[in-house]
């Protein structure tokens, strides 16, 4: 018991609970932050399949061979932690009352995780049609398959990447509010009160290591900073009344670089850009995420805790 064991303890049942099938059990923040977190880690998995590939091929050298990946193996652990999340979707679209704007914002969010699904299978198309060509003699024919393939890749990892940027900004963080009252959520799902729908309990922040007391990057736990910036009609344009960041800017920055790096981890789950040819792109890329899914995940905590403190107030 040491080591931190009951922290440890805690991140295998979150995994456990997110790798089970269940439409019945409630669904946790903190296993919905895990969740998130896993879909940063997609790419890597077909990666661990292929390391661990070439550590078994030392010991039995006739199978290397088979190590070589024809695109469906490494889609379908990509696409793994994108169904454990799709899951999620669905377990709380089923648990919310009926055509109602929390049912209508879960549909929602599972449609952002679906869209993963034909990026991830349009790119194993495609790496499986070049394996194939390289076989061919008909060069011509291979080209032919492939120019629709990439046509309705560039389609779907454009929807993909613009929406996912959209519900990290308007839901996951809660910005976009303008002074009359409208918000960026209400283009999905109109109406609905994003701040104060779910507040977080005080069990399940602990279990996330957070508190209720955010503040600054300097200090996160100072308690004074959970009072609104502004009154309710007057606070920085497309942020949110309550903020628990005293600097605005903060959000907009984090705003304009979770766009940049939404753009840019697209090319990691591609085989139309060989980012992994590159000298250390991969590791660059991977670089990158980490930082994205950080600064996701301390906002996404940030919004839950001003929301907990509107509850209160």
């Amino acid at each position: 018991r040491v080591l931190f064991h009951t922290v440890r303890m805690q991140f295998i049942g979150s995994l456990a609970r997110i790798v089970i099938p269940s439409m019945a059990s409630p669904v946790f923040l903190s296993d919905i932050v895990m969740a998130d977190i896993l879909t940063s880690c997609a790419r890597t998995f077909a990666d661990m399949r292929l390391v661990a590939c070439q550590f078994l091929s030392l010991a039995w050298p006739g199978e290397a061979a088979t190590c070589a990946d024809t695109g469906i193996v490494g889609a379908l652990l990509v696409a793994m932690p994108y169904a454990f999340r799709l899951r999620q979707c669905a377990n709380e679209y089923l648990n919310a009352p009926p055509a109602s704007a929390e049912a209508k914002r879960h549909f929602a969010n599972a449609v952002k995780y679906a869209s993963a699904f034909p990026v991830i299978c349009l790119s194993a198309m495609h790496r499986r049609a070049e394996i194939e060509a390289s076989t061919m003699a008909d060069a011509k024919h291979s080209s032919w398959i492939q120019r629709p393939v990439f046509a309705l890749w560039v389609l779907a990892v454009t929807f993909n990447s613009l929406y996912s940027y959209y519900w990290d900004v308007a839901f996951d963080w809660n910005l976009g509010h303008t002074s009359s009252g409208w918000k960026l959520a209400d283009l999905v799902v109109p109406n609905d009160a994003a701040l104060s729908s779910s507040p977080v309990a005080s069990d399940e922040m602990a279990e996330l290591g957070g508190s209720h007391e955010l503040a600054s990057p300097a200090d996160a736990l100072a308690h004074d900073a959970l009072v609104p910036v502004a009154s309710k009609h007057s606070f920085p344009r497309l942020l949110r009344p309550r903020l628990c960041f005293t600097r605005p800017w903060l959000y907009y920055v984090a705003m304009a670089v979770d766009f940049l790096l939404r753009i840019t981890w697209t090319m990691k789950l591609s085989s139309y850009i060989r980012i992994d040819q590159m000298a250390f792109g991969g590791l660059w890329l991977n670089i990158l995420e980490v930082y994205r899914r950080w600064q996701w995940t301390f906002l996404r905590i940030e919004k839950e805790a001003a929301a907990a403190a509107a509850a209160v107030s």
